[in-house]
């Protein structure tokens, strides 16, 4: 009987060796990206640090916050010491980052204006709503343009160089609001929640009225009947879309001319809280995400529009594709494609940035060999 607890207790001492021996491994290759990133001025130092609260993660997405620097060179050593899986920066600058609770706590004096689209699977995806594949990542591109081209340029004013279009690392993009008029750029980063809230809020068609039916949303809706080639002059021309879509002649198309509504307000996955939280902390640009290994990534324009940013090999940090590993896979997993290369359970001989990507999303899996 004695043998029994034995045997468990040495088995467990092998399992927590293993994990332990995985997590430095993984850390190493954070370390050595972090090296190599501060090195090519590729990790983002924020503005005006000493008023910005820094977070972190290692074991989940955010550890510990309430964390400032005074220097960019304690900023960096900090960085190369911890290496961690998550790193963030808050959106606001405040008089107090260091202090614990909200906002009056940390004494808030400007904040940044960003957009956070962060798409799920989608009718292409054929795997789990965790992973991730070209299709949503395709929609969380379309999407982040459609911000862009049928929103914040036709009817704010801005155009793409007062943008800063940051891939998230995962299934999404970050849209910071950085005008070049600096006045401009004064009064929207003095906001108050409010004024953050109603911004948001107009994007996503959250008080449109039928009966009141204002000149920005009445484009975009007429725009979107046209597509589908419905008349759009009587709309074009009233206010009240309630009256006309209750007149006898539209008794068949009312129902296609609501959902065509009901679902260009719904074709936006913006995260509100990154533009209504006052302490909203959003990654920092030049990090890695820490659920897939990539590159939280800044992309021109021109560069996403025109389809020449490819997430599963543009977001990759290349000397992850040239360290090889022999591992165990343990769990059913979906296929992942990194770098045009396809992995399954069954892949035996892999790089270091699949070792990331199974390690953060918690596939279970042993490394045998590292060539």
């Amino acid at each position: 009987m004695k043998s029994v607890p034995q045997t468990q207790n040495l088995d467990s001492k092998n399992d927590s060796k293993d994990r332990n021996s995985l997590f430095s491994e993984i850390s190493n290759l954070y370390s050595e990206y972090y090296k190599y990133a501060i090195k090519r001025k590729w990790l983002e130092i924020p503005t005006d640090l000493p008023h910005r609260e820094i977070g972190f993660g290692i074991t989940k997405k955010v550890d510990n916050r309430n964390i400032c620097f005074e220097n960019n060179i304690d900023y960096l050593k900090w960085v190369l010491k911890n290496s961690p899986l998550h790193l963030y920066k808050s959106l606001s600058y405040m008089e107090h980052p260091e202090n614990m609770g909200g906002a009056n706590q940390k004494k808030l004096f400007r904040r940044e204006i960003a957009f956070d689209i962060d798409t799920h699977k989608t009718e292409k995806c054929k795997h789990e709503e965790n992973w991730l594949c070209e299709h949503c990542l395709e929609e969380a591109k379309n999407q982040t343009l459609i911000l862009i081209d049928e929103y914040l340029i036709p009817f704010f004013g801005f155009s793409k160089n007062d943008l800063k279009i940051v891939f998230s690392g995962n299934r999404g993009y970050h849209i910071y609001i950085d005008p070049k008029n600096e006045q401009i750029k004064e009064e929207i980063e003095h906001w108050g929640k409010n004024e953050r809230r109603y911004f948001i809020e107009f994007i996503l068609g959250k008080n449109l009225s039928l009966n009141h039916m204002g000149s920005a949303w009445k484009t975009i809706l007429t725009n979107q009947f046209k597509k589908n080639k419905f008349p759009i002059k009587s709309f074009k021309n009233s206010n009240n879309w309630d009256k006309e879509l209750n007149k006898s002649t539209r008794e068949k198309s009312k129902p296609l001319l609501l959902d065509i509504i009901n679902k260009t307000k719904n074709r936006l996955e913006l995260d509100e809280k990154v533009m209504d939280d006052d302490i909203r902390l959003l990654r920092t640009v030049g990090s890695l995400h820490g659920f897939t290994g990539f590159m939280v990534k800044e992309i021109k324009y021109d560069t996403l529009s025109n389809g020449f940013f490819e997430p599963l090999s543009d977001a990759v940090f290349s000397e992850f594709s040239k360290t090889y590993y022999d591992i165990r896979i343990n769990t059913a997993i979906d296929e992942v494609t990194i770098k045009n290369e396809q992995y399954t359970k069954e892949s035996k001989e892999v790089p270091a940035s699949l070792l990331l990507f199974l390690y953060g999303h918690g596939v279970n899996f042993e490394i045998l060999k590292k060539h």
